[in-house]
């Protein structure tokens, strides 16, 4: 009698672990606004529908996604790429006309989805790449972006702002990473390499370069320095949220894209002063 007890609490503990599993295997998105719209996810519109919210299930976590929000009846496309921070969460971000904010993350179990809320089952495009999007950008329908320069590298599939002409070379790039991996200390990891960007005669890096780098500090605090420094030399500026996985946290990248945000507007202001 006794071990029929044990056998059977077994099998309901096996269950509840079971169940659990299940229930982390993805993750969800969850998209709010006060303003109907559609939602295209990598390039897949998810739904035929407009609507001011929508639950996305069954999403891959711990990688980014491009967002495309349209709005009903409206010209302004706002493009954003966000990332899944894991899988078993639901994701809660708010729309507005200018930005994609992540308000909260919270298990998938404890949501509770609202009765006016459109849920659906992601779609995915499997030929979709996430390196090819522009992020973090509000576009308005049939406005060309003017590139800044009459001969510049040609990134392949992006089309966002570009910050220099012509990214460095691989063996520039290793040199950079040689510079940081022979250093034991952070502090002189960092001085090491500033220098060296420094004394290039025109300094000019891609973001995956950027990442690159990035990835061979080992504290934040160190990284979101480091980044900050390299912004005012990088190529494809509207690729920013492909450091997303450079950090723990995610203040860290909210701050990165902040300094961008008053680097552009400093830039924009001395263009009204330039005669």
């Amino acid at each position: 009698m006794v071990f029929k007890k044990i056998k059977l609490a077994f099998g309901l503990i096996l269950l509840t672990l079971i169940s659990t599993s299940g229930i982390a295997q993805t993750a969800s998105a969850v998209f709010e606004s006060d303003n109907a719209f559609q939602l295209t996810i990598n390039n897949r519109l998810q739904q035929e529908v407009y609507a001011k919210s929508f639950i996305i299930s069954k999403l891959p976590g711990e990688r980014p996604y491009s967002i495309k929000i349209e709005f009903k009846a409206d010209t302004v496309i706002l493009k954003q790429n966000i990332y899944l921070i894991a899988e078993g969460l639901a994701h809660i971000y708010q729309i507005s006309k200018k930005k994609l904010q992540l308000k909260k993350v919270i298990p998938s179990a404890s949501y509770i989805k609202p009765e006016n809320q459109f849920a659906f089952v992601y779609l995915e495009n499997a030929e979709f790449s996430i390196d090819t999007v522009i992020t973090d950008t509000l576009q308005t329908k049939d406005t060309a972006y003017v590139v800044p320069f009459s001969n510049s590298y040609q990134l392949k599939d992006y089309e966002g702002r570009i910050g220099c002409p012509f990214p460095i070379k691989e063996e520039q790039q290793s040199e950079l990473k040689r510079l940081i991996m022979v250093e034991n200390l952070e502090e002189s990891k960092l001085e090491k390499v500033k220098n060296a960007i420094q004394d290039m005669d025109s300094a000019c890096v891609l973001i995956d370069q950027i990442k690159d780098l990035a990835l061979l500090f080992e504290y934040e605090e160190t990284k979101v320095d480091f980044v900050k420094f390299m912004l005012f030399y990088a190529f494809d500026i509207d690729n920013v949220s492909k450091l997303a996985n450079v950090f723990s946290f995610e203040n860290s990248l909210e701050e990165i894209k902040q300094e961008m945000s008053i680097q552009i507007e400093k830039e924009n202001q001395l263009k009204l002063k330039d005669p």
